[in-house]
């Protein structure tokens, strides 16, 4: 060791304090020596000013090494405390190790060799467990101002888009006077682009309150198949736009009716059935609602919802398929957008302890499976 290390000596006996000194420069480890004769000035000293290791001795005065590891591994100090014990201690050295001491060595075992190797060992450990605390609290530092960022610059774009839609709404329907037919078309392509805008800001929002754990999930009954036809009369400017059809399968029985945030599972279809229009040029779209057994159910009563959107669009590809629904995760086809969709649809479906898969091929479309369990799901 070529660094001067500050060292805590704690003896109540000075020729053994004496006697560590002279091993400790015998062995070449140059120090800064502090001592202690007893328990009460060594916490002190610990308290007021930093050490990179402390010897103790294991019979104090006032109070035994245990108990003295024990205060001040309470108290928070972690700097290496290696113990020195008597003959033939070891239940002793098992006791104080578990208490969180960083090493023991028996006074009669005492050598230059042996002390730097013990003094060398505790040191090193101390340190790389504070370079992982310190790159541990950096991490979460960053990760903090990265959410106040996001929260910020998302509060900040989502205000002027939605004052935006609100004048181009008011625009569209004549508020400032008749427009002339390309003066409508073209409200309608900014109109869309503004909702465009909108949807992925309030996405990006949305995936880092998931990612940081401040997502709110209020609970409540949640009727899908009414969910669904609501989001389908939404969507149905674009599915006219592309000339595509559009069939729901619902059983008559079946309204699918569970325990679920009603805003995220909105936000879920809208997703899952956005995407399917997005991605198909031409054919249709076909949603589907049922209500299994849950599995592993221990009451045959329980249910699960399955909602199936299914498309006659391009396809996904095999590699594509292994990390659609990974953050940030963008396809290879032209309309992709921000990779961050599939990845807020997987967050919402877990934080409701169900599934979601997807069965594609190129050229052949593709189906979305989500799973929803619920001992709530009716079939009345």
């Amino acid at each position: 060791m070529d660094e001067i290390l500050k060292i805590l000596i704690v003896d109540d006996d000075e020729v053994d304090r004496m006697a560590l000194r002279r091993l400790l420069k015998m062995a070449g480890v140059q120090i800064e020596a502090v001592e202690a004769h007893d328990c009460g000035v060594a916490i002190a000293a610990l308290k007021e000013q930093p050490f990179d290791c402390a010897f103790v001795d294991y019979r104090l005065p006032d109070m035994d090494g245990l108990e003295l590891v024990q205060l001040l591994r309470g108290d928070n100090i972690k700097i290496p405390l290696i113990i020195l014990t008597g003959q033939g201690d070891e239940q002793i050295a098992v006791e104080l190790m578990k208490a969180g001491a960083s090493d023991y060595i028996a006074k009669g075992r005492l050598s230059p060799e042996a002390l730097a190797q013990v003094l060398r060992n505790a040191v090193r450990v101390y340190q790389a467990e504070m370079l992982a605390a310190s790159a541990e609290r950096q991490k979460e530092q960053l990760a903090r101002q990265r959410e106040d960022f996001v929260s910020r610059l998302t509060h900040d774009l989502r205000t002027p888009l939605v004052a935006a839609d609100r004048t181009l709404n008011l625009f569209q329907d004549g508020a400032f006077g008749d427009l002339t037919s390309d003066m409508q078309d073209i409200l309608t392509v900014m109109i869309r682009s503004n909702k465009n805008l909108l949807h992925m800001v309030n996405t990006i929002l949305e995936v880092y309150r998931h990612d940081a754990g401040r997502k709110t999930m209020s609970f409540e009954p949640c009727e899908l198949r009414n969910m669904i036809e609501e989001v389908i009369e939404e969507l149905r400017p674009l599915i006219q736009e592309q000339d595509l059809k559009i069939f729901v399968d619902f059983p008559a029985q079946a309204k699918g009716v569970i325990a679920a945030d009603c805003m995220e599972i909105r936000r879920l279809l809208v997703n899952l059935i956005g995407n399917a229009i997005k991605f198909t040029d031409h054919g249709s779209i076909t949603v589907r609602l049922s209500e299994v057994e849950a599995t592993g159910a221990a009451e045959p009563s329980m249910k699960s919802a399955v909602i199936e959107v299914e498309d006659t669009g391009a396809g996904i590809s095999p590699e594509d398929q292994a990390t659609l629904f990974d953050r940030f995760r963008q396809g290879n086809h032209k309309r992709s957008g921000s990779g961050l969709g599939m990845y807020l649809s997987r967050r919402i479906v877990e934080a409701h302890n169900g599934t979601i898969a997807v069965k594609s091929a190129l050229g052949q479309g593709s189906r979305f499976t989500v799973r929803l369990p619920s001992s709530r799901c009716a079939t009345t």
